[in-house]
């Protein structure tokens, strides 16, 4: 239900932020009866002009918690594979999700509102996890040395709210982070992305576009039955200098970037008019010391935001609820809300998402680049994972979630046909 602040509260657990991990952490702990307060800075939910993406392990996870049938019956849209192109024309590679078991064997894409829309509609559901939009975070609250609780801003009231344990949520410029002074690393990526929603053109069925190009990445994937998300590589020192030029220069750039963009794309863009219909996400990477401290946790970008080539900032950061909420039934079984008693979630979660961050940083290198002999590297092991299985698999296993299985050396290799054709049953 939606809270109505008094002063001052009285809770088990406090999360700040209303993203994904913190409301599956809430929907988790809610079924164990505790109280929980959830406070969000922003008046409503927001809604921005671009996609996401829930990959087989978010699937997984989403069935687990039964929310998964509420979103395969909103507007989203099951995507079964993505095709790669060269900007100058030939398809690279396909990634496709068909070929893993049943019956976690796609992925969604769709607004980011749809996904929270179907948590929130749960949320309203539990009388004992209170909502509070608007509600600013100001201080960490301690009493006797330990930490208490949080302070909050609404309406320009002061508010207090009480408990033994505070989650912070709140993105990778964590608030929370910063007033448990828990020193980190943030690395703001280059390159980030200009997105829009556009009106979906025929034809767009199984299959989502990846566009790769020297310096350039431009991707089409539809996100519901009626719109198509667009994404366009920008280095975020030249967007200012983009968005004081001509808008429809910009889009006629769009359709230039590949021989079959124009044929599908000419149409929707015509209803795309200004700068005003785009939006900016950057890119960050946040590595944090430590991911708890007595009384007080991070979860999802708050903790280790990473770049999206890897698709899994909404994944891990439900994973990281429910693995978080399995550590705290322990801890309010004992009482225990100790570092040492928390630590237990962190030392499960770090180890995969590190693995992420590491490939997000790989393939950004890979991905991103200019430079003409990386990017002679880059569409040759794309030409190579659609021809060789086994590599098609190892990659697709990690993107799906399923497994952080390391791309080695021999891998590499292979990728790039400077090794001996072992075992390839495609060749």
């Amino acid at each position: 239900m939606e809270g109505e602040l008094a002063v001052p509260q009285k809770w088990d657990l406090i999360i700040v932020g209303s993203g994904a991990g913190g409301l599956v952490l809430a929907l988790e702990l809610a079924k164990k009866g505790l109280q929980i307060a959830i406070l969000d800075r922003q008046p409503r939910p927001v809604s921005l002009p671009r996609g996401e993406i829930i990959q087989p392990n978010g699937l997984k996870l989403l069935d687990r918690l039964g929310l998964l049938s509420d979103l395969l019956a909103a507007d989203v849209y099951r995507n079964e594979r993505v095709d790669f192109y060269q900007a100058s024309g030939p398809r690279l590679c396909t990634i496709d999700y068909r070929i893993l078991p049943p019956p976690y064997c796609y992925s969604l894409i769709l607004l980011p509102q749809a996904a929270q829309r179907v948590h929130l509609e749960r949320v309203a559901e539990a009388s004992n996890i209170s909502l509070f939009w608007g509600a600013t975070f100001r201080s960490l609250i301690y009493e006797g040395g330990r930490l208490s609780g949080v302070e909050v801003d609404r309406d320009g009231a002061r508010t207090i709210f009480k408990a033994p344990v505070v989650v912070g949520g709140d993105g990778a410029r964590s608030a929370i982070r910063t007033a448990l002074q828990i020193r980190s690393r943030f690395h703001t990526y280059v390159d980030g992305y200009l997105t829009m929603v556009v009106d979906r053109p025929p034809g767009f069925d199984g299959e989502s576009r990846y566009y790769l190009g020297r310096r350039a990445i431009f991707g089409a994937f539809p996100v519901s039955k009626e719109k198509l998300y667009l994404f366009y590589m920008v280095p975020s020192a030249h967007l200012e200098r983009m968005r004081q030029g001509r808008f429809d220069l910009f889009k006629e750039n769009l359709l230039s970037f590949h021989p079959d963009v124009r044929s599908f794309l000419e149409r929707p863009l015509k209803g795309v008019s200004s700068w005003e219909e785009t939006s900016f996400m950057p890119c960050f990477r946040v590595r944090c010391e430590r991911w708890v401290t007595d009384g007080a946790a991070l979860i999802g970008d708050a903790a280790h935001a990473m770049n999206p080539h890897v698709a899994q900032g909404r994944n891990t950061a439900m994973e990281d609820g429910i693995v978080l909420a399995e550590v705290l039934e322990e801890c309010f079984r004992r009482g225990d809300f100790s570092q040492k008693a928390l630590s237990a979630y962190e030392s499960r979660r770090r180890p995969s998402v590190e693995a992420l961050q590491r490939l997000g940083d790989e393939l950004t290198w890979l991905w991103n680049s200019g430079f003409p002999p990386t990017v002679w590297a880059r569409d040759r092991i794309f030409r190579s994972i659609d021809r060789k299985r086994d590599l098609h698999e190892k990659i697709l296993m990690t993107i799906a979630g399923f497994k952080e299985t390391s791309f080695g050396w021999t891998d590499r290799w292979r990728a790039l046909h400077l090794w001996s054709r072992l075992s390839d049953d495609s060749e």
